[in-house]
């Protein structure tokens, strides 16, 4: 703690400091009302008080804007001398589609490459607009809208009724939701595509089935359907074979699919590691498809 004289210093020295960053900025302000032709600060001398006056508000909207895109910027450049991608994954696609690509990605040398970030569908869309990822594979209850972004479709799963082996309904082909209305359902939280299919289902088939449980952990949601907790509404591609679960497609019209697309910012400085990634990720989808039409 300082007192006496050195405190006195302390103070005065702090003085001089204010006073000069005070008169920077005021010459810097007095510097663009020259620039622009117009008063941009209101100062009222005799009661010391400072307003910034509405061009002062427009400009200062503007350089919002400037300093957000200059942020960008900054982000993506630092992106381009990177040889990270920051690849954006929801549980369900992370859990059940991205490993069947392993294979090609560690063949190509990319996997060290790769730095995931495992959210929510939504969050990551977020995450994609802010420029803090360079690439994310979304989900989502059809065809994905997001303007501001580079969306590139690669494959869809349809939903599907998910049942134990020796449930009644297990043995059918196929089924409506109605006939599934008294039965109770274990769902994934809110912030899943699949929330938003479930009540597309419900909705158009007029009925509100009970929902007995609800959980963000898509292995635990399987458990309460082995455990005959309840059943449940999946992507198909969610169910495997050692789940020792049933998945019955759905009867209805127009219905959603789990659309996966390959999502990037418009304005991304693409790495070659970006682009080679890219590509694998467009061929694999190329190729699913067209096996699927045989």
């Amino acid at each position: 703690m300082f007192s006496g004289p050195d405190k006195n210093k302390k103070f005065f020295a702090s003085s001089r400091e204010f006073s000069r960053h005070s008169a920077t900025i005021s010459m810097a302000v007095k510097r663009l009302e020259s620039h622009f032709g117009i008063q941009l600060i209101d100062r009222d001398q005799s009661h010391g008080v400072i307003k910034i006056t509405p061009a002062g508000e427009q400009l200062a909207g503007h350089v919002q804007v400037i300093i957000a895109e200059l942020t960008a910027a900054e982000a993506e450049l630092a992106r381009a001398r990177s040889s990270k991608i920051r690849l954006g994954l929801p549980p369900i696609i992370g859990n059940f589609y991205f490993p069947k690509l392993a294979p090609q990605l560690v063949a190509a040398d990319l996997m060290q490459h790769i730095q995931p970030l495992e959210k929510g569908s939504a969050n990551l869309l977020e995450a994609l607009r802010a420029g803090s990822l360079d690439i994310g594979l979304l989900g989502s209850s059809g065809p994905l809208d997001a303007p501001a972004l580079e969306v590139q479709p690669l494959t869809a799963s349809p939903f599907t009724i998910v049942v134990p082996p020796d449930h009644p309904l297990a043995h059918k082909a196929a089924v409506t939701f109605a006939e599934v209305a008294d039965e109770p359902f274990v769902t994934l939280t809110e912030g899943f595509v699949h929330t938003k299919a479930f009540a597309w289902f419900t909705h158009a088939s007029g009925v509100q089935p009970s929902i007995v449980y609800r959980t963000a952990d898509v292995t635990l949601l399987k458990r309460m359907i082995q455990t005959h907790v309840g059943i449940a509404l999946l992507a198909q591609m969610a169910v495997l074979p050692s789940d020792n679960l049933v998945a019955i497609p759905i009867i209805a019209a127009n219905q959603p699919a789990f659309d996966i697309a390959l999502v990037a910012g418009k304005n991304a400085a693409p790495t070659p590691e970006l682009t080679q990634l890219t590509q694998i990720l467009l061929a694999a989808a190329k190729g699913e498809t067209h096996a699927h039409r045989k």
